[in-house]
């Protein structure tokens, strides 16, 4: 190759290289019945490449339609089954699979605390029926009237969440999506310049325009929303027991901290589901105001409520503490509360621990720092004893041991600031998630916290201080991240049945190749050219899954495909697709029987010969036009080898239909495929009336064909035996 053709090469495929880089495929699925797949978008002199049904999968190359004939609304171009064609566009509606394992289903309204209790009726005095964790989805069915204690507003809603669980929720701890968003053309133009994706304004609509004073800051995070939630994976806990949330039933820390699953990563970290009153605060920079300064001893009591920690010996040092390093007094408060409660934990108490023989006394560690399950000095210890050693310095660190309250808070808010705020995780949801720009420890590591929900709970606790303070509008600054290639929302994980398979599925009268199992989810069908429609029969196995594909259909093309979709109760789909091919092989089950020799009687199969192999057998009527055969013994299991015997059942399939039958062998009335002195001594029981032979064993012993048996069969089981006459 020359050089100025390997130029002209290489400047050919750099003109080509967008188009195809660019190229998008979507999912989508098929919404109506009997939809045409074709070879040109034309209804006219165009060819059929698939006749197909609804919930059938396919992908669109192109969501640009094209004009053709027979489609008002514009084709467009697919892919099914490898072959690209054309659909109309009217019977096609996308699906979103490009965040697997994420929960991207819409709401009306959600839980807005932690633990609250879902009664039978509108009264705590009723029975808990569950307890819903902070963000679950609901759907509120009516509003009722109940009794006002533990529920302020007297008033409580009647909702359905985790699918189709019903139940009442006091209002008070229930948010409405319609009651955070908002619309204003002119803020939205700043918002878009500020460089918030359309999916943010709603939400900071209406929080501008009930606190104008606020301001918020666009943080491009330069990631993949998926590729940051994939990061996560692995280190973030919740305290749960529910199967949906959690990796496993094994506690990652402690007895009831467990790592979460990927929905849950992404709903607790996709910023949206937070842009509300009470929950922004997880964004507010955590930079000392000096505006504040007057009222920060007060707010930081009041994190505290009437609890220990509200006393000055604590709040006063977290102030000062503040003040110094230049961060919010307010942030610490709420991170000492989150970490040990309002009124303190073991790890504030100073009182005397004892390890390895030591006995200490008077640490403290208000921040949990160091506190986690580890081993130390070949000593298992827990997480509380391990901060406390932390704490005393018996675990190597620099800096004073922590003896006394104040040297406590303040290095721990030392090492919170100079550890993650000045180091640009300067807000709590950059503490959990860091996914600033710049880090200065790598993306997704340095996390001050395990708990996926402590931004939530700090944030919050943080919006009552200023509440409670009348300190709400005050000029707060919101470092909100931005994520790329968003879903449009995330979602916690329905709790429920997640069983979304079939039982069983068969076309009635034909062959459905392969055998039905319920993870198996294409299969074909042959039947003839001259079938107009099919009765597809499917059970589901969960009780709680929804079925759609049952029912009888027109088959109007030579292949048409019907989908059967099972729906869990936490509505997760599993589609089977059943391929109905129209061929020309028309014989029919009795048809390959009568040819292989052998004879039916109503459900029995007659004249095989005792002694005959199974696999011979099988063989035999392969060779006369079946399909497929399965044999099993009379307990149910498939037998694929031995003899066959009386009682034994064939399901014997041709292209066009399926029979069952149950095998006689003459004289076999013991059912081990052979004719022996146990068949006799049966027969002779039966003749005595001391135990009768009945079903296939009674046909079996009526060798004589008379329709009975006697003496004359007992002689003809002697003859045989003997060799005298064989059967």
């Amino acid at each position: 190759m020359n050089k100025s053709f390997k130029t002209l090469f290489i400047i050919f495929l750099f003109i080509l290289m967008p188009s195809f880089l660019n190229a998008e495929e979507y999912s989508a699925v098929i919404t109506g019945s009997s939809v045409r797949i074709r070879v040109n978008p034309s209804t006219t002199g165009s060819s059929i490449l698939y006749t197909v049904n609804s919930g059938t999968s396919i992908t669109v190359l192109d969501k640009t339609t094209v004009s053709g004939t027979g489609c008002a609304n514009g084709w467009l171009k697919v892919r099914y089954k490898e072959k690209e064609g054309y659909v109309c566009s009217n019977y096609v509606r996308y699906t979103d699979t490009a965040f697997s394992g994420i929960n991207v289903v819409n709401y009306t309204a959600r839980v807005n605390a932690n633990d609250v209790g879902v009664r039978e009726k509108a009264t705590t005095s009723s029975t808990k029926i569950n307890s819903l964790s902070l963000g679950v989805n609901v759907t509120i069915l009516e509003e009722v009237n109940g009794n006002n204690a533990s529920c302020s507003s007297g008033k409580w809603y009647k909702i359905r969440y985790y699918g189709s669980k019903e139940g009442y929720i006091c209002k008070n701890y229930v948010t409405k999506r319609e009651d955070t968003i908002a619309e204003d053309p002119e803020y939205t133009e700043v918002l878009k310049a500020a460089g918030f994706p359309d999916s943010y304004i709603p939400y900071l609509t209406h929080l501008h325009i009930k606190y104008p004073e606020w301001s918020f800051v666009a943080t491009d995070t330069t990631y993949d929303f998926t590729h940051a939630v994939n990061a996560e994976e692995g280190k973030c806990y919740m305290q749960t027991t529910n199967n949906n949330y959690r990796t496993s039933t094994t506690p990652a820390e402690g007895a009831s901290w467990f790592k979460v699953n990927s929905a849950v990563i992404a709903f607790y970290m996709d910023p949206r589901n937070w842009l509300t009153e009470s929950r922004i605060f997880m964004f507010e920079k955590l930079d000392y105001t000096d505006a504040l300064e007057e009222n920060y001893p007060t707010l930081v009591k009041t994190i505290f409520g009437d609890g220990k920690l509200s006393d000055d010996k604590y709040t006063i040092p977290m102030v000062n503490a503040g003040r110094n390093k230049r961060i919010s007094p307010l942030a610490i408060a709420s991170r000492i509360r989150l970490e040990v409660g309002p009124n303190g934990s073991d790890s504030t108490s100073g009182a005397e621990f004892t390890f390895n023989g030591n006995t200490y006394s008077g640490y403290y560690n208000f921040f949990n720092i160091g506190a986690y399950e580890d081993t130390i000095q070949g000593i298992k210890v827990n997480s509380v004893l391990r901060g406390l050693l932390y704490a005393a310095k018996v675990i190597n660190r620099s800096g004073e041991p922590w003896n006394n309250i104040e040297t406590a808070i303040t290095e721990g808010i030392s090492f919170l600031a100079n550890g993650y705020i000045n180091k640009g995780q300067g807000t709590v949801y950059y503490q959990k998630f860091n996914v600033c720009p710049n880090p200065y420890s790598t993306s997704f590591t340095h996390q001050y916290m395990t708990n996926i929900q402590a931004p939530a709970t700090e944030g919050g606790q943080s919006y009552t201080a200023y509440k409670n303070g009348g300190m709400l509008n005050t000029q707060f600054v919101f470092d909100i991240p931005v994520y790329r290639n968003m879903p449009a929302y995330t979602s916690l994980p329905n709790s429920g049945d997640t069983n979304n398979n079939l039982k069983s599925l068969s076309v009635e009268g034909f062959y459905l190749s392969p055998a039905f199992e319920s993870d198996i989810l294409t299969y074909e069908v042959y039947v003839p050219t001259s079938t107009t429609q099919v009765t597809i029969n499917a059970e589901k196995e969960g009780e709680l899954s929804t079925l759609e594909g049952n029912g009888t259909f027109e088959i109007p093309e030579n292949e048409t495909d019907f989908t059967v979709t099972v729906t869990s109760q936490v509505n997760e789909e599993k589609k089977y697709t059943i391929t109905i091919k129209k061929v020309d092989d028309t014989t029919t089950v009795d048809q390959s029987i009568q040819a292989s020799g052998l004879n039916t009687n109503n459900t029995y199969l007659t004249n095989v010969h005792n002694n005959t192999d199974i696999n011979s057998l099988v063989a035999l009527l392969r060779s006369t036009g079946t399909q497929n055969v399965v044999i099993k013994d009379p307990n149910g299991n498939e037998v694929t080898n031995g003899l066959i015997a009386t009682g034994y059942t064939a399901t014997i399939s041709t292209v066009v239909e399926t029979k069952t039958y149950t095998f006689v062998i003459n004289g076999d009335t013991s059912g081990d495929g052979d004719v022996t002195i146990l068949d006799l001594l049966q027969v002779r029981k039966h003749i005595k009336k001391d135990k009768l032979l009945i079903d296939a064993y009674s046909y079996a012993g009526d060798t004589s064909g008379d329709g009975d048996v006697t003496i004359l069969d007992l002689l003809q089981i002697q003859k045989h035996i003997k060799g005298d006459k064989k059967l």
